[in-house]
C-alpha cells in the first residue's frame, strides 16, 4: 500500500508539474528529476549510515555526535570559500564535479564493508570528505534554479522541488530499514552512491545558456573582484536586509533545534523508546508524506495568507510537532502514535517554512551574488547545526534524552514567530 501511494504521489506530482509553466523549461524538469532521486540515496544512506555504526559497530552516543560534526564542520569551512567560487564559474560545471566526487566517496563505505575493513574512524572521515566538497554543491544549486526559471516562479519552483524530496524521503525511509535489516548496510549504501552518479548524469544533460553559462559578474572584462571584498559584498547585502537578516536568525534557532536533536535522536528512538529499525523507516516515511502534502500547499498558503504569515503559521505547527518528541513513552503502540505526530507536523511545518525562508532569500538577492549569500546563510545554520550536535552530544551525558530534547524544543519557542520580518507578514 506505501509503496503505490508512493507512485501515486509522484504521478500526481509530475501532472500537476504539466498543468503548469514549468512543464515547458526542459532544464527544469531534468534538474526536478536528479535532485530527486539524488536526495532519495541521501536520504537512504543519512538513515542506514546511523543504522550502521549503531547496530553493526557498537557506536555510543559521542561516536555519534562525531559523526554528525564531520558531516557538519567541513561545510562550515570551506563554505565561505565555496560561495565566492561558485559565483565565478558555471553552477552546472561545478554540481557535475561535486556530484562525481562524491558517488567515488559514498561508494567506498560499501567496499569497506564487503572487506570487512569498516571502522567508525573510517566512516567519520569518509563523512567529513563528503561534507567538504558537497558546500560548493550546495551553494550553486541555490543559485542555478532561479536561474533556469522565470522570476515569477521561484516560490513554485521550490514548492515542486520539495514536493520531488518529499516523495523521495517518504520512499527513502521506507525502504532504508527494511534494506539494512535483510540485505545489510553494503548495498543500501550502494544506493547512494548510484544516485549522485545519476543526478551528475541529468545536470550534464541540461543544455539551458543560463545553466551552462558562468554568473554575469565572471563573464565582464573588468579584473577579477578581490575574494575578501567580493565575499564583503554579500556578507553586507545579507546584513543590511531587514528581512534576511531576520530570517536568518530564525534559519538559525531551526538549526540549533536540528543539530541537538539530529545528535541524539535515532539513539533515543532506537535505545530509549525501542523502536526497531524497520518500524522506524515507516514512521519517517510518515515524515515524507507529510512534507509531501506541506509543498503542495506551499504555494496557495503563500498567496492567501502572505509568504510572511504562511510561515508563522508552518514554524508554530512545526513547534507544535517536534514537541512530542521528548513526551513519548509507554507501549510501542504510544510511541508509535507520538512520533507520527512529530512526523507529521514537525515535518510539514518545516518543509512550508524552508519554502518561504529559500523563495524569500532567492527572490530579493541579485543572481550574481547569490551563491555567496547562499553560501554565508548556509555557513550559519551549519554553525548552528555543529553548536547544537555538539550541545547534544554533551547534555544527553548530563540531564538525559528527554530533557536534552525539551531544551532543543525550547530554542524554537524562543526564537520562532518573532524573527519573521513584519515586512514579510
Amino acid at each position: 500500500m506505501g509503496t503505490l501511494w508512493q507512485l501515486s504521489s509522484l504521478v500526481n506530482g509530475a501532472i500537476g508539474l504539466a498543468r503548469s509553466r514549468l512543464f515547458s523549461n526542459d532544464a527544469f524538469l531534468k534538474f526536478w528529476a536528479g535532485q530527486a532521486i539524488s536526495v532519495l540515496g541521501s536520504l537512504v544512506s543519512r538513515l542506514a549510515l546511523p543504522f550502521l555504526v549503531i547496530y553493526t559497530l557498537g557506536a555510543t552516543p559521542m561516536d555519534v555526535t562525531w559523526l554528525r560534526i564531520a558531516e557538519i564542520l567541513p561545510g562550515i569551512l570551506v563554505g565561505l570559500v565555496a560561495g565566492v567560487w561558485v559565483d565565478r564559474l558555471p553552477r552546472r560545471t561545478v554540481m557535475i564535479a561535486v556530484d562525481t566526487t562524491r558517488a567515488l566517496l559514498v561508494g567506498f563505505i560499501p567496499l569497506l564493508i564487503v572487506l570487512d575493513r569498516i571502522t567508525i574512524p573510517a566512516v567519520v572521515v569518509l563523512a567529513a570528505l563528503g561534507s567538504f566538497v558537497a558546500a560548493p554543491f550546495d551553494s550553486a544549486y541555490e543559485a542555478l534554479l532561479p536561474a533556469i526559471v522565470e522570476p515569477g516562479q521561484v516560490v513554485e519552483a521550490n514548492a515542486k522541488m520539495s514536493a520531488a524530496f518529499a516523495v523521495a524521503e517518504t520512499a527513502a525511509f521506507g525502504l532504508a530499514g527494511f534494506l539494512f535489516e535483510l540485505l545489510g548496510g553494503a548495498i543500501t549504501l550502494s544506493l547512494d552512491a548510484v544516485s549522485f552518479a545519476i543526478s551528475a548524469i541529468t545536470l550534464w544533460a541540461i543544455r539551458s545558456p543560463a545553466a551552462r553559462a558562468a554568473p554575469a559578474a565572471a563573464e565582464v572584462s573588468e579584473p577579477v573582484e578581490p575574494f575578501g571584498r567580493a565575499l564583503a559584498r554579500g556578507a553586507r547585502f545579507l546584513l543590511q536586509s531587514p528581512s534576511l537578516s531576520r530570517l536568518a536568525t530564525a534559519a538559525l534557532a531551526q538549526s540549533l533545534y536540528f543539530g541537538i536533536s539530529g545528535a541524539i535522536y535515532v539513539l533515543y528512538v532506537s535505545r530509549v523508546l525501542g523502536v526497531p529499525p524497520a518500524v522506524q523507516g515507516v514512521l519517517y516515511a510518515v515524515g515524507g508524506l507529510a512534507a509531501l502534502a506541506a509543498a503542495h500547499l506551499a504555494e496557495p498558503l503563500a498567496k492567501r495568507l502572505g509568504i510572511g504569515s504562511a510561515m508563522v503559521v508552518s514554524a508554530a505547527a512545526a513547534v507544535v510537532g517536534t514537541a512530542l518528541l521528548p513526551l513519548a513513552g509507554g507501549a510501542l503502540w504510544m510511541v508509535v502514535l507520538f512520533i507520527l505526530g512529530q512526523q507529521l507536523f514537525g515535518d510539514g511545518g518545516d518543509t512550508v517554512f524552508d519554502i518561504g525562508l529559500a523563495a524569500v532569500r532567492q527572490g530579493s538577492t541579485p543572481n550574481d551574488i547569490l551563491g555567496r549569500v547562499g553560501s554565508i546563510w548556509l555557513v550559519l545554520t551549519s554553525t548552528g547545526l555543529l553548536v547544537g550536535t555538539l550541545a547534544g552530544g554533551v547534555l544527553v551525558g548530563m540531564v538525559g534524552y528527554r530533557a536534552t530534547l525539551a531544551g532543543a524544543v525550547g530554542v524554537r519557542v524562543l526564537v520562532d514567530g518573532h524573527a519573521i520580518p513584519p515586512a514579510e507578514r
